[in-house]
C-alpha cells in the first residue's frame, strides 16, 4: 500500500491544493490550462514514489510495467478524464454538480487503485498502514482543499451559490484545518479545544460574517472532525 497511499496523496495535492482558482478558469479556457493542471500529477507522483519508480509495478506472465510507465498513464488518463469532463460540461450541458464532482473523483482514485502495487515494497505485518505521513497528508487535503470544493457543489446545487472568492475559501479552509490541529493536543484536552473551535465556529455564523457559511459548517466541521479524529489515532498509535 506504499505506492496507493503516496500517490493518492499526491493526486489531492495536485487536484486540489495546487488546483488554485486561477488553475480551474485556465483548464476551462484551453488545451494549454488542461494540460498544466494535469502535468502536475505525474511530476508529484514521481517525486513522491522515486526510490519505486524503476520497479515493476505491474505484473502478469510475462507482462510488466515499471513505475515510470504507471505514472504516465495516470497522466495520460486523467488528462482524458478532464478533457471529457469539460467538453461534456460545454458542449452537452451536463450539469456540473456535487454527483459529477464525485463520480470524477471515483473515477480518478480507481485508476490509482489500478495501477498502484498493493502488496508491494512493504512488509506484510504492516498491513493497510505502511507508511503515516502520506495517509496524513490525504487527510489534511480532504479536510481542508477537498471539503472547500465538495461544499461549493452543495451550495451551487441547493442555493446556486458561485464559487467563492479567495479569501472566503482559504478562511473557511483555515477554520477546518484549525479544528483538525485541535485533535493533535496531548492527553485528553483536545476534547475541549475541539469543542470551543467547533463553537467558535458557530459563533461567526451567528455573528453573520459574509466569508463564513452555515453549510460550511454542516458539512465542513463533520467533516474535519472525522479528519482530526482519525489523524490523531494514526498520529499516536
Amino acid at each position: 500500500m506504499i505506492i496507493f497511499w503516496r500517490l493518492l496523496f499526491g493526486h489531492l495535492l495536485a487536484d486540489f491544493t495546487l488546483q488554485t482558482n486561477a488553475v480551474n478558469r485556465w483548464k476551462r479556457k484551453n488545451i494549454f490550462g488542461m494540460l498544466f493542471h494535469c502535468a502536475m500529477h505525474p511530476v508529484l507522483y514521481a517525486l513522491l514514489t522515486y526510490p519505486y519508480l524503476s520497479r515493476p509495478w505491474i505484473e502478469w506472465k510475462s507482462f510488466s510495467l515499471n513505475g515510470w510507465a504507471c505514472v504516465i498513464i495516470l497522466f495520460l488518463v486523467h488528462w482524458l478524464e478532464d478533457e471529457w469532463r469539460v467538453f461534456t460540461i460545454f458542449k452537452y450541458r451536463t450539469p456540473d454538480n456535487t454527483l459529477y464532482f464525485l463520480w470524477d473523483q471515483v473515477i480518478h482514485v480507481a485508476l490509482i487503485f489500478a495501477v498502484a502495487p498493493l502488496l508491494a515494497f512493504s512488509n506484510p505485518s504492516q498491513g493497510f498502514i505502511p507508511e503515516k505521513w502520506p495517509i496524513l497528508g490525504c487527510l489534511f487535503v480532504i479536510a481542508t482543499h477537498f471539503s472547500a470544493i465538495l461544499i461549493y457543489f452543495i451550495e451551487q446545487d441547493f442555493f446556486g451559490t458561485p464559487f467563492p472568492g479567495t479569501f472566503k475559501k482559504y478562511s473557511q479552509m483555515a477554520e477546518r484545518l484549525g479544528l483538525v490541529l485541535c485533535f493533535f493536543a496531548p492527553h485528553d484536552l483536545w476534547p475541549v479545544l475541539a469543542s470551543a473551535w467547533i463553537g467558535s465556529m458557530a459563533f461567526l455564523r451567528i455573528k453573520k460574517r459574509d466569508q463564513f457559511s452555515w453549510t460550511s459548517f454542516l458539512i465542513g466541521a463533520p467533516l474535519a472532525g472525522i479528519c482530526g479524529f482519525l489523524s490523531r489515532i494514526l498520529y499516536y498509535h
